[in-house]
């Protein structure tokens, strides 16, 4: 009997699927892409349970006939190649014919279409791979797709899926890529029936970054404009002096496809090698034209990686045009002109209207975001009011209000809840000569029968992680009013984050609410915490969140890790005895004081007998 066999049909179809299909946000690249290849100018999102339940797009472009809705869901169908050769200069997004197959074999997919304007459409239905309804339907010209119920047949697969609001941060992400290489296309996304982006068709590259982006951001970028024929870059990069935590937002397309190609991740890499600190990230948006026999897209079932001919010459023109439109800019207020309603109220109001939709011409250079003349008579007002709340907080710093921001009592704390801790503790001589700090990183205390070493930004994360913890719980925010509230000007990713974290942040202390657009208000932020960097602090936040680097078993607790680890003191910086007295003594009041939410230890003791023994003195 042999041991090789072919396998079904069906089978083969759902672990083809599983090379194209790994989330909802695949489903949603190739839908749009889809569209885009129709000559599509509006592409319309709709979304239900984080993708898994329901995903609709819907576009206006040329449609399909009734032979080719027939033909599309079907293996290896495709309009866009006809022979081997024209592999190697593919000029569209979708090519490979399998992606409505895969797609099908793992959900109930239905697709609508008409090719004609005022004609009838069709509409197929395919359940698993297998056709359950074909015939004649009324429908616009344009085409609807319809993915219902993915991985059903698949539950191993559907398991493997992330939280919906993860899963729904995802296809954002994914919508927002296609939304910043297509200037000239309508976008609108919707989820759960809730407006989320509602993006115009703009004349340029510049306004459609800034509605993206955000205008703040753009008062920090720069243009790059490179015409090296057959190659021509163009995009915006932000200065030096502007960067963010996680490269969430830096985006590189070729030939209008977004990529991740190690040529120009280095490239830019090296182009701020010298000016940006380690683990900082400057926002980059880069388009690479190239010839399009001089681009491999075939290499990866999901089209995201490529490979490119002159990898070399690519990697200098990249690094050249950077440094070169680094080199003279510095820090100015010129103006941006872009459509104030490019994405739906915070509120999440009505969309706007499709047929009001005007292309709105800019002027030349975008670099920035108009800013009203400041008034002289009311900055000084401002200054003597800041001097004042400042005179008023310093004589506040010695108030016994409990606060894990190193404002501490060190006396009369909450007792540890485990013995060891308590053991610990209790060793600890009150001596102000025992405390030293080593390197501005690690405090040394001398116990009974030898040293403890803590690292104070570890220790100072689990503190803070724990009392913000409980803060939650409790759900009585303790809130330190702003004078005079801060405006934040988000990008739409962290506009996203911004309304499915308020009410945890909000529990936290901050007090943030939208302000129209993409901008929020902050009036408020938690009392004590010392090194929020006037808002500075919600922004790293939001960028911890996107990239889903923070640990936790739940979406709270990944919050309140980042909030943990953005607000402790850092490695180096330096802490009079008093204040780490303070920090031992609030370590050992928590309930793990042996490590950090991340798992990094907090302590390390070593006794007295093992420094003898390393001296032969035992």
């Amino acid at each position: 009997m042999p041991v090789i066999k072919t396998l079904p049909e069906a089978v083969a179809r759902q672990i083809a699927a599983g090379e194209v299909v790994e989330r909802p946000a695949s489903v949603i690249k190739e839908l749009i892409e889809n569209a885009l290849d129709a000559g599509a100018r509006f592409v319309s999102v709709r979304t239900v349970g984080g993708g898994a339940d329901l995903m609709e797009v819907r576009d206006d472009g040329c449609g399909m006939s009734r032979e080719d809705v027939q033909l599309a869901p079907r293996n290896f169908s495709t309009s866009k190649i006809s022979y081997a050769d024209d592999l190697l200069k593919v000029r569209t997004f979708g090519f490979r014919g399998e992606a409505l197959a895969a797609i099908s074999s793992v959900s109930r997919l239905d697709i609508s279409s008409n090719d004609r304007e005022g004609g009838e459409g069709w509409r197929i239905t395919v359940e698993g791979g297998a056709v359950i309804r074909n015939g004649p339907a009324p429908h616009e010209q344009g085409t609807t797709v319809r993915v219902e119920d993915l991985f059903f047949n698949t539950p191993a697969r559907k398991k493997f899926l992330k939280t919906e609001l993860t899963e729904r941060r995802r296809m954002l992400e994914t919508i927002l890529a296609f939304a910043l290489a297509s200037p000239d296309v309508e976008f609108h996304y919707a989820e759960e029936e809730k407006p989320v982006l509602d993006l115009l068709p703009v004349s340029s590259w510049g306004q459609r970054i800034a509605a993206v982006m955000g205008g703040s951001t753009m008062k920090h970028m720069v243009e790059v404009n490179t015409d090296e024929p057959p190659l021509r870059l163009k995009g915006f990069v932000s200065l030096p002096t502007y960067t963010r935590s996680s490269r969430n937002h830096q985006f590189c397309f070729v030939n209008g496809r977004l990529v991740r190609e190690k040529t120009l991740i280095r490239a830019v890499q090296e182009a701020y090698r010298t000016v940006v600190p380690s683990k900082r990230f400057p926002t980059v948006v880069l388009s690479l034209e190239v010839p399009y026999e001089d681009v491999d897209v075939n290499v990866h079932p999901t089209k995201t990686e490529v490979r490119l001919r002159n990898e070399n010459r690519i990697f200098d023109l990249v690094r050249r045009s950077i440094k070169r439109s680094l080199g003279p800019k510095s820090e100015t207020k010129l103006s941006v002109s872009y459509p104030a309603a490019v994405v739906a109220p915070a509120d999440g109001g009505a969309t706007m209207r499709r047929d009001a939709a005007p292309v709105v011409e800019e002027p030349a250079l975008f670099v920035g975001v108009r800013e009203t003349p400041a008034n002289p008579e009311t900055e000084k007002y401002k200054a003597r009011v800041r001097a004042a709340v400042g005179s008023y907080m310093d004589a506040a710093k010695n108030r016994h209000d409990f606060s894990p921001f190193l404002s501490l009592r060190s006396h009369g704390a909450e007792e540890p809840a485990g013995a060891t801790a308590a053991e610990a503790r209790e060793h600890i001589q009150p001596d102000d000569a025992l405390f030293w700090q080593f390197h501005n990183t690690y405090i040394f205390i001398q116990v009974r029968n030898g040293i403890v070493v803590i690292d104070q930004h570890a220790a100072h994360e689990r503190i803070i992680f724990d009392t913000s913890k409980k803060q939650i719980e409790s759900e009585i925010p303790v809130s330190q009013q702003i004078l005079f509230p801060i405006t934040l000007e988000l990008s739409v990713s962290e506009l996203a984050i911004f309304r499915e974290t308020k009410d945890i942040v909000h529990k936290l202390g901050f007090q943030l609410e939208p302000f129209g657009g993409t901008s929020i208000l902050v009036r408020g932020y938690p009392q004590g915490l010392k090194n929020w960097e006037e808002g500075a602090l919600v922004r790293h936040l939001f960028d911890d969140l996107l990239s889903d680097r923070m640990p936790g078993s739940s979406h709270a607790e990944r919050i309140v890790a980042s909030f943990a680890c953005r607000s402790a003191v850092k490695a180096g910086q330096k802490l009079a005895v008093e204040e780490m007295k303070m920090l031992a003594d609030q370590l050992f009041a928590v309930e793990n004081p042996y490590s950090c939410p991340h798992g990094r230890p907090t302590i390390f003791r070593l006794s007295l007998e093992e420094i003898d023994h390393w001296f032969s003195r035992r």
